[in-house]
């Protein structure tokens, strides 16, 4: 055109531009640049320069064009607005889009149909749906596509009711409005009524494209109706539909969640060419049926990771209990550039509070305040109750004290922190707080009111907060309800309530209730009901050795030594023993952990003689070791004979021999350990605290980072060093 002089005959130059404007991803630059050489330029080429502005996806230069436009005394027309007003969609400019609109309105009035349907479409997309149905009653003619772009607004909202009325007045509807009813429906939890749709449109010989059949497959993870997701799997192959990636990921999750993961696998297996959704899918799958192994595998398979992919391995192996590989991954995720969001911090902080993970925690916290994450409830309420499991109720009070809003969680978390750490009373002014602002306790409420009765011997509380359950919010008091009633019976001693409460259960008693029933019978020494309890201990659980233990104290404190050598004869034969208590302190970075009955540490002879200096001065102060319940040779932490080989009393003698006078020690007790483990050697990461002395030496090196310290070069450390 530029060679035959083509290029300024302006219907040539028009044309040009036009086929520019109708591609999508075009080159925009290209068609802006053709544009600023056509001398006078018509309103049709004005609105093609504005609608290739929006459709190669620079919606705010359209509006830009619109301006020039103006300034320029070129009228503009139907097509002008119905495209500006496209392009405000798309950006979601709210002010601009309504200031557009009075323009419209000042110079024609009422739209026509293709321009009413576009203002709609954006005060749907604003999420303005009154103002969308306010213009959709005031159109003088509508169409299929004006009703499906109202009830597309309220949907967008989640305002199902209106959008289900509103559809039901339609004169005629098409695929676009019964998708549209399907997945607002699949997208705000109700499932059922989206299946519902689904067969409507079924039987009005409506034929489903690929993006309802995503909402139905959504609908079917939800309900986890596993034959019905099999039906719409069929129904693609069967009518030659093709597969979109979206339609891929969407079958592949519904499989994963209705605990199909083979053929998940399948459909991920023959997926050509991978997303990272249908990687993620497949992922989130596998963690939520518990394989972590092949989760793992996949995850380090993948080439590119998001945080959606980090997040479903942190929480799977948080709900697994391997609370120290959720924290290990958390270093892979800040080494992979990404930034966690609340629902890693939730998960990462739930990992601490399971470890009794305190420097962890007070890390992620620190992180936390770092970063520009808005604080909700959910992850201020995993903050307090990483805190209060980890022994500072004090920070946690603070947390929660902060806290603008609260739900029954974060009440339920504050008193249950309270319970475990003897503020009873305390305890019970919060939960009476809670009642006094509104907020109705549920059954996890009530569990922490009545531990928090059982660990203060608040006998007479703990009856009457059980006895309200039911009276007053109709609660029906599950197992753990009672099992915290007879531990608050056994600990103040009254035996007989609780076996009696025991054996008026609605519900069929669990090792748990049996075992504080038994515990009660060892400290007040009622050998016939411990005999009951262990007789249905040793049904429930055969395997556990506390069982075995308890019950040969209870003989050994009653002097029946016959018995108790028969418990221990038995434990012979069935290969039972009893595992040792472990508790660890962190001192100048490095963990130190002592078994019960193990002389191994280095400095043994030293911190037997602090214990001893202990020892000495509580004596003094009138301490008397409770010997009453000395057995043989079973339960070594409670013999005075033993007292230097006791796993905590270790522990605290090394934090007095180490730390500093004014600082406290912080002790993390693990009550039974499998294997007496040693401090790790260089590249060695099977301590179990591994983790813990990582994330310590990765917060110091990012410390490093920018100083210069003589002798110290970071880049240049060994892997030793490191």
């Amino acid at each position: 055109m530029i060679i035959t002089g083509a290029i300024s005959h302006p219907r040539m130059v028009a044309s040009l531009l036009k086929s520019l404007a109708d591609l999508h991803d075009g080159n925009l630059p290209y068609a802006v640049a053709i544009f600023h050489q056509i001398p006078k330029a018509s309103t049709f080429l004005w609105n093609t320069i504005i609608k290739a502005c929006f459709r190669n996806h620079a919606p705010e230069e359209s509006i830009s064009f619109y301006l020039q436009m103006r300034r320029k005394d070129i009228l503009p027309d139907n097509y002008t607005f119905q495209f500006l007003f496209k392009a405000c969609s798309q950006c979601t400019l709210t002010q601009g889009g309504e200031a557009i609109h009075g323009n419209f309105t000042k110079l024609f009035g009422k739209s026509d149909v293709l321009v009413g349907n576009a203002l709609i479409h954006m005060y749907s997309e604003f999420g303005w749906a009154d103002v969308a149905r306010q213009v959709f009653e005031e159109m003088g003619l509508k169409n299929v596509v004006s009703w499906t772009a109202t009830v597309g607004g309220y949907v967008k909202i989640g305002a199902m009711a209106e959008a289900h009325r509103l559809f039901d007045e339609m004169p005629e509807r098409n695929v676009v409005s019964w998708t549209s009813m399907i997945a607002g429906f699949a997208q705000n939890g109700m499932a059922e009524e989206a299946v519902g749709y689904f067969r409507r449109m079924l039987a009005e010989k409506i034929r489903p494209d690929v993006v309802a059949l995503v909402s139905v497959l959504s609908a079917c993870a939800q309900l986890k109706d596993l034959d019905l997701g099999k039906w719409v799997h069929q129904f693609v192959d069967r009518e030659r539909i093709c597969m979109s990636g979206n339609f891929s990921v969407a079958l592949i999750d519904m499989y994963a969640k209705c605990g199909d993961l083979d053929a998940a696998r399948k459909v991920f297996n023959y997926t050509d060419r991978k997303s990272l959704a249908s990687w993620n899918a497949i992922i989130d799958g596998y963690c939520k049926v518990g394989d972590l192994c092949e989760a793992r595998l996949l995850f380090d398979q993948m080439v590119e990771r998001d945080l959606i992919t980090f997040n479903s391995m942190i929480t799977g192996f948080v709900h697994r209990s391997r609370h120290k590989e959720a924290l290990l991954l958390f270093s892979e995720l800040r080494a992979s550039g990404l930034n966690p969001d609340k629902f890693t911090y939730v998960g990462l902080l739930t990992a601490c509070s399971n470890l009794g993970a305190l420097n962890q925690g007070k890390l992620l916290h620190a992180y936390i305040e770092e970063s520009s994450i808005e604080l909700d409830v959910f992850l201020e309420t995993a903050l307090l109750d990483m805190y209060a499991k980890c022994g500072k109720i004090d920070q946690a009070t603070l947390v929660f004290n902060r806290m603008p809003k609260k739900d029954v969680l974060a009440w339920t978390a504050m008193i249950s922190g309270l319970a475990v750490h003897g503020s009873g009373r305390s305890a019970l002014s919060h939960f009476s707080m809670m009642q006094k602002q509104g907020v109705r306790p549920n059954v996890v409420a009530y569990i922490g009111v009545l531990n928090a009765c059982s660990h203060s011997g608040l006998v007479e509380e703990g009856r009457l907060h059980f006895n309200e359950m039911i009276s007053k919010y109709n609660i029906e008091p599950e197992v753990e309800h009672y099992g915290c009633m007879i531990d608050l019976l056994g600990r103040a001693g009254y035996l007989k309530e609780a076996e009696e409460l025991i054996e008026t259960m609605p519900i069929e008693p669990n090792a748990v209730i049996w075992g504080s029933l038994l515990g009660a019978c060892r400290v007040y020494n009622d050998v016939n009901l411990a005999e009951k309890a262990a007789k249905h201990l040793l049904i429930l659980e055969p395997d556990k050795d506390a069982v075995y233990v308890l019950l040969y104290n209870v003989y050994v404190s009653s002097g029946r030594w016959a018995n108790a050598a028969e418990i221990r004869q038995m434990m012979e034969d069935r290969g039972i023993k009893k595992i040792a208590g472990c508790s660890s302190i962190v001192v100048d970075g490095l963990v130190h952990e002592f078994i019960a009955g193990d002389r191994s540490h280095t400095q043994f002879k030293e911190i037997q003689a602090i214990i001893g200096e202990m020892v000495k001065r509580l004596k003094l102060l009138g301490y008397v070791a409770g010997t009453s319940q000395i057995s043989l040779d079973i339960d070594e932490e409670e013999k005075e004979d033993a007292l230097f080989s006791h796993s905590e009393k270790m522990a605290i003698a090394f934090g007095i021999m180490k730390v500093g006078g004014n600082l406290p020690i912080h002790v993390l007790k693990n009550l039974r350990v499998p294997t007496s483990m040693r401090v790790n050697n260089a590249g060695d990461d099977s301590h179990p605290q591994h983790i813990e002395i990582r994330f310590l030496l990765e917060n110091i090196e990012a410390q490093l980072k920018g100083f210069k310290i003589t002798g110290y070069q970071l880049d240049s450390m060994t892997e030793e060093h490191r």
